[in-house]
């Protein structure tokens, strides 16, 4: 059969839509998801970081004292 290749009908080629605002949303919802799983992993470097410390203090013999939290930012 012509315009046909094993059974299957010819596609034409479907132009895409443009962005819609709900497509927009869509993304932005996709790129907070993926900062908000890179965020536990923040939070367990900051906890190794202050177990190391104290690790080496406890071994050295010396008083443990509490640092400030440091702040990181998150990679855009």
């Amino acid at each position: 059969m012509p315009g046909r290749l094993g059974g299957v009908p010819k596609r034409s080629p479907t132009r895409r839509p443009p962005p819609t605002r709900a497509d927009a949303n869509l993304n932005r919802l996709r790129r907070e998801n993926t900062d908000l799983r890179r965020t536990p992993a923040l939070y367990e470097e900051e906890a190794i970081r202050q177990l190391a410390l104290e690790n080496d203090v406890l071994r050295s013999g010396s008083t443990v004292v509490p640092l400030p939290t440091r702040t990181v930012s998150a990679s855009p």
